[in-house]
């Protein structure tokens, strides 16, 4: 996956040519830090945040976009969709503050622009330049999660699985918000 930033203009999203990055000690970890690293409960990451800390307070939702393109070297497929909202469950098992162990996560996301059909990545490109800002309000979500202190702070292996199994008070957090 590549992590895109697009400056909002006139209805339209333009690639700013920048990437963010969530995982490792970057904008998930410094605002769990910000939260005073929660443990053994939910908390939340509006993209509002994410800009806000990504840019150091210099741009809002209203100026930028934090996109993902979910296949970036496809040649037959481009599929871009738009971050909303972060839930988030950090697990402790030592109990201690500021040992995270994990954290399965809840990703709120809405499509942005989704094609199939041959493309090379110069074309891909080009249309990735300028896109419509999306109309509609219709969202969708994803789990992932990241490993703690002693990973990094980073994604869960991808390929073999990077499914989370979320039981007991992660699980009743998660059920309010469908």
């Amino acid at each position: 996956m590549a992590f895109l930033v697009y400056k909002k203009q006139d209805g339209y999203l333009l690639a700013a040519g920048e990437n963010y990055s969530l995982a490792g000690y970057n904008l998930i970890y410094k605002l769990w830090e910000k939260r005073e690293k929660p443990i053994n409960k939910g908390w939340h990451i509006s993209s509002g945040d994410l800009i806000h800390e990504y840019t150091n307070g210099k741009e809002t939702v209203n100026t930028l976009s934090l996109l993902i393109d979910f296949h970036p070297t496809a040649t037959t497929r481009i599929g871009i969709i738009e971050l909303l909202d972060i839930y988030a469950y950090t697990y402790s098992y030592s109990g201690k503050t500021g040992n995270a162990d994990w954290t399965p996560m809840m990703l709120r996301l809405r499509d942005v622009y989704y094609d199939e059909k041959p493309i090379s990545i110069q074309e891909k490109e080009e249309i990735l330049k300028k896109l419509k800002e999306p109309t509609d309000d219709k969202d969708f979500v994803e789990f992932l999660y990241i490993n703690g202190n002693d990973r990094g702070w980073n994604w869960g292996r991808n390929g073999m699985t990077n499914a989370a199994f979320i039981m007991g008070e992660a699980r009743d957090y998660f059920r309010k918000f469908f």
